[in-house]
């Protein structure tokens, strides 16, 4: 398996259970947890803050300190962890700080 098919690979599982995941939890939040739309755009706005920090933040640290390949792969792995971890949370709060991390 050459290195592009397996970076395809890689790029379409992420965006999957992104898509998967995102169109989902709308509904689980307002039906199951009976949470409001207050806390509802709260967390999710904090997508909109990490897209514009995350990148130059990991940029410094994979320039510096780890190689870019390891760094991503590690952040993928805990990336898909903490989304494991998420349907356990029953605070929005602590929802919110989870969230943060992915």
């Amino acid at each position: 398996m050459n290195i592009k098919f397996r970076l395809i690979l890689m790029n379409f599982m992420q965006f999957f259970i992104w898509g998967a995941w995102l169109i989902t939890i709308g509904a689980y939040w307002f039906q199951n947890k009976h949470w409001s739309g207050a806390q509802f755009g709260a967390i999710f706005s904090t997508m909109g803050i990490s897209a514009i920090f995350m990148p130059a933040l990991t940029g410094i640290i994979a320039d510096r300190y780890i190689n870019a390949e390891k760094l991503y792969g590690t952040m993928h792995i805990l990336g898909a962890l903490t989304l494991f971890c998420i349907p356990l949370v029953t605070n929005p709060t602590t929802f919110f700080g989870s969230y943060c991390l992915i």
